[in-house]
């Protein structure tokens, strides 16, 4: 989950960083909180999502042929 959040942070805020100036953000408080949410809001999802995401991965291992195993 470390690097998903750190990669996450930069994905973000380079997300940010360009579409701020489309959708008018001028000022370094509102872009922060921009990034801030951003941020929360995409990890909260990741993290919640982590049990269906290892499900979906233990559920095709099961079914993957082993090659010379």
């Amino acid at each position: 989950m470390g690097s998903s959040v750190a990669g996450e942070f930069v994905d973000t805020l380079i997300f940010c960083s360009i579409a701020a100036s489309v959708i008018g953000i001028t000022d370094v408080g509102t872009f922060v909180n921009y990034v801030a949410v951003g941020f929360l809001y995409k990890t909260l999802v990741e993290f919640l999502f982590v049990p269906v995401t290892a499900g979906a991965i233990g559920w095709i291992k099961k079914r993957e042929p082993s090659y010379g195993a």
